[in-house]
């Protein structure tokens, strides 16, 4: 039976922005108890009321709920509820006390006054004109947002999506979703083609529409890039958009797949078996193409500098820094000596950062116009302690520049340097890659240096490892584990489970650096988990728990994810009592460890930034966090580019090293049990790396070696040329990064 439910929400008890799905509370007139509804709700935001229509259920372990159908958005119709949605952080500046000053003085006008006459705030006691002129400012400045409110309230889409879409379509952004609605399926990360369709479908548009099944076809390339794929085959394709809209038929699709195509919202090239044909997105084929272009043509062109007596400059800088190379590590330097594109692969206690402060000190005698950069903040400051030399993230090398809306440097704009060595390049992805070799000139030679090992980028493509299997560039794998490596159980233990072997019978001690703890109750896990963090750990080994120890858990879902690890460790970590702010199914006080999870060039803080929130301003209904090198404001509608960081998963820990990590395992991470990912964790620590589960799940993760696979196409593109293309490119084609 259908229930009707109304009521304002006070807490988001769980969020998943991928799916959509959430578990709120509400507050229902006349009712004490709070209300429990779950479903695809993740766009809702606290204070928000809603009408939710649904059925009644009880869960056996959660209890009674409802399980919504429909959800509208309302406008506030209470002082309470406009003293709220005003202190919300709608208005920068305006927080909870001075909302209250507002709605005392004009009631439930307020909206009419702030809209109409906002002359009439001098009525506000207390209120300077400096701060009215904000407050008019703010409040004019957010109309077409709030324009945007009200639009999309009608389809259940709150202020947390509404910021999304307003910061990616810009200010007529109601008109497109108008003109397109589809746009927020492919455009807008947390929507999802049903939410879309449905507000298609609502709008008018026919369900027959071929329209419709393009949007179809159109989200699953999306989706599939936000997995690392930069094309499908026409086939995978068409599935994935039959799941999305299985009323369509397979036959349908392929004829959408077909129409994107022929009109350049989709790459079609010709695939490997006769008939079959490769998808992209245009922006992914210009990049691959790019990509190989720009690698070719910098692999052909002349260098601008050259090495002279290479080897007698090797010596020369072994004796300088007082090393010395084995026969692996001298071929390693010899070629990025002598060639234009080399890349140097290896594991951790190889020698790879020996080799890049040997090249460097060669660089520094013949010719200062190098730079090196990583694309990570940590991994670029990892590189400065190595070298002695200045490195930067590719991102500030680039030169973003906000007026420009775009990066300074470029094809138009080359790098003004002879060499470029980059650091971690395994988390290159197709995107940033093409931008970063736009921008470098044809005469420079490029070194490549990173672990082909650990996982594939957050982002679209495997540039690293494409190049390697490509074959046409000299490429110096090292094997040997150095001697002041040897003595790391980490080391060892990564290279073991690299080889497939299990690293649970290496010596144990106290003071060892790498330990299995077997345990195989979910509860107990987290409960020694626990304990590890807050007592036993920084006791043993003299460490901070809240800036040194990193928990890496190969999920974000699940009683051992990321997501209610990071509830549990910041309970425990920074219990303190203190102003917080809560937008987007997240809590944020000052003391929390924070991580960004968007480029936004304008703060200069990139994906992956780790950080620590350094005060909350309730008035201001914002919060301040300081990064490495930046210190940034986030207003409340801006929090969805931060998650707390006390637990991370794998994924995102890559480029970073922790003085401490934890890895919890178990058999429900089963579908995410895999060597790659478990040696890119291990090789995250630094002092300390502690396993934390069954035998089961470790001997899982040792023995599967599948790695994902990935559609891309640059190996083959840089072993046969790139293919011919009749549209213009558009080299440093990088779109805003996405969430993963």
């Amino acid at each position: 039976m259908t229930e009707r439910v109304a009521g304002q929400v006070e807490q988001i008890a769980f969020r998943d922005e991928v799916s959509g799905f959430a578990v709120v509370r509400l507050k229902v007139r006349g009712q004490p108890a709070l209300t429990t509804a779950v479903g695809n709700l993740s766009h809702l935001a606290v204070g928000e009321l809603v009408e939710l229509t649904g059925r009644q259920a009880n869960h056996p372990k959660f209890g009674p709920r409802l399980e919504v159908a429909t959800v509208e958005v309302k406008p506030p119709d209470t002082m309470a509820g406009l003293r709220k949605y005003l202190g919300s952080g709608l208005i920068p500046g305006v927080g909870p006390v001075f909302a209250e000053r507002l709605v005392k003085v004009f009631g439930d006008q307020i909206l009419t006054v702030l809209d109409q006459e906002p002359e009439r705030l001098t009525e506000v006691p207390g209120l300077g004109p400096v701060k009215r002129e904000k407050i008019i400012n703010a409040w004019h400045s957010q109309s077409d947002l709030r324009r945007l409110l009200k639009f999309l309230a009608s389809f259940g889409l709150g202020p947390a999506l509404a910021q999304k879409i307003m910061r990616r379509l810009g200010p007529g952004a109601e008109a497109l979703i108008r003109q397109n609605p589809y746009r927020l399926a492919y455009e807008i990360e947390g929507v999802g083609f049903k939410r879309a369709d449905q507000v298609a479908l609502a709008l008018g548009w026919a369900a027959d529409s071929p329209d419709r099944l393009e949007a179809a076809v159109l989200s699953a390339l999306a989706t599939s890039s936000r997995q690392g794929h930069c094309y499908l085959p026409t086939e995978e394709l068409a599935q994935e958009a039959e799941r999305l809209l299985p009323e369509a038929g397979r036959a349908n699709l392929r004829s959408a797949i077909t129409r994107v195509s022929l009109v350049g919202r989709a790459i079609a090239l010709k695939g490997p078996e006769p008939g079959s044909q490769d998808i992209y997105q245009p922006r992914l084929f210009r990049a691959e193409t790019w990509v190989a272009r720009e690698l070719l043509a910098l692999k052909a062109a002349p260098t601008a500098v050259t090495v002279p007596r290479p080897n007698l400059a090797l010596e020369w800088a072994e004796k300088t820094l007082k090393l010395t190379l084995s026969e692996g590590q001298r071929e390693a330097v010899l070629a990025a000596l002598t060639n234009k594109v080399v890349v140097i692969t290896g594991g951790p206690g190889t020698g790879k950062t020996t080799i890049t402060q040997v090249i460097c000190r060669v660089w520094r005698e013949v010719n200062n116009r190098f730079a090196l950069c990583a694309p990570t903040g940590r991994a670029a400051k990892r590189l400065t302690q190595a070298t002695g030399l200045a490195a930067t993230t590719i991102h500030r090398l680039l030169e973003y520049s906000p007026q420009a809306g775009g990066f300074a440097r470029g094809p138009q704009n080359h790098l003004e340097l002879d060499m470029l060595l980059v650091d971690e390049a395994s988390m290159l992805d197709i995107l940033i890659a093409n931008q970063l070799l736009g921008a470098l000139p044809k005469t420079a030679t490029l070194i490549l240096v990173g672990d082909r090992d650990q996982l594939p980028p957050v982002g679209p493509g495997r540039t690293l490892g494409d190049i390697i299997d490509a074959g046409i560039f000299p490429t110096r794998r090292l094997t040997t584990i150095y001697r002041q490596a040897e003595r790391s159980l980490i080391i060892e233990a990564a290279h073991l489970i690299n080889q497939g072997q299990s690293p649970v019978n290496l010596p144990k001690g106290p003071e060892a650096d790498f330990h299995f703890v077997e345990e195989n109750d979910v509860a107990k896990i987290k409960d020694k988990l626990l304990r590890l963090v807050t007592e036993r750990i920084p006791q043993t080994r003299q460490v901070d728990p809240k800036t040194d120890i990193q928990i890496l858990s190969p999920v974000r879902q699940g009683e051992l994810g990321s997501i209610a690890l990071n509830v549990l460790l910041g309970q425990a970590l920074n219990p303190r009592l203190g102003p917080s702010l809560q937008r987007f199914g997240q809590t944020f006080k000052a003391g929390d460890r924070v991580i960004q999870i968007r480029n936004n060039y304008q703060r200069g803080v990139f994906n992956g930034d780790l950080g620590l929130v350094t005060s909350v301003d309730l008035e201001a209904q914002s919060l301040e966090v300081e990064f490495d090198q930046v210190r940034s404001v986030y207003q409340a509608l801006e929090l969805d580019e931060l998650l707390p960081a006390w637990a991370l998963t794998v994924h995102k820990s890559q480029g970073s090293e922790f003085p401490v990590v934890l890895v919890p395992l178990f058999m429900g991470h089963y579908h995410m049990l895999r060597r790659q990912l478990l040696y890119t964790a291990v090789t995250r620590g630094r002092r300390l790396v502690m396993l934390l589960g069954s035998r089961a799940a470790l001997e899982k993760a040792v023995s599967d070696t599948g790695e994902i696979p990935r559609h891309g196409n640059l190996a083959n593109f840089l072993r046969n040329g790139p293919p011919p293309v009749d549209f213009t490119l558009e080299p440093g084609d990088l779109d805003e990064d996405l969430e993963t």
